[in-house]
């Protein structure tokens, strides 16, 4: 059904009637709030609270650099950032192909199953009991990879507890 505006232009698709869930609101029952001044003004508050907290973080700690990078010293151990140290430390344990190919698209290609293994019709989280239970045991594991890699390996990657005081570059 096309309709035509009063100043020429063209509406697609309108429909009268109730809509499918729920009654339409008349004009007088809505509670209005402005975008402007309402919504901005509490972001921009947060935006700046933000930038504020950060700014005196930085002026009162003092960020861990290291000296300035030496292409023909490599540190001992050399650690991926944060967010490849799970599955480096996959691969210190096993072959290349398992650790870095089959286990990360295993793990994809299971995220992307899970939805047609747990067929719930149920969308709340507590009845979804085979999907909460594997993103959780997924999630947790990289997780404990991640400290694993991150913070408990020193030089040569043998395992050093946090508490110890080592010899090489942090």
């Amino acid at each position: 059904m096309t309709d035509t505006t009063p100043d020429g232009r063209r509406v697609l698709g309108v429909v009268p009637g109730k809509p499918v869930a729920g009654d339409r609101k008349q004009p007088e029952e809505q509670d209005l709030v402005m975008v402007w001044p309402h919504l901005l003004v509490r972001h921009a508050v947060a935006g700046m609270s933000v930038m504020l907290s950060v700014m005196l973080i930085s002026v009162f700690f003092d960020a861990p650099l290291r000296s300035i990078a030496n292409p023909t010293d490599t540190p001992n151990p050399e650690k991926a950032p944060w967010y490849f140290a799970a599955l480096q430390e996959l691969l210190s344990h096993f072959h290349p192909l398992i650790a870095g190919v089959l286990v990360p698209g295993g793990i994809i290609v299971g995220l992307i199953a899970l939805p047609y293994i747990d067929n719930s019709p149920h969308t709340d989280a507590r009845r979804r009991k085979v999907a909460v239970a594997t993103f959780t045991i997924v999630l947790v594991a990289w997780i404990i990879l991640t400290l694993v890699g991150f913070a408990f390996r020193g030089p040569n990657w043998g395992w050093v507890w946090p508490w110890e005081e080592w010899h090489g570059e942090l």
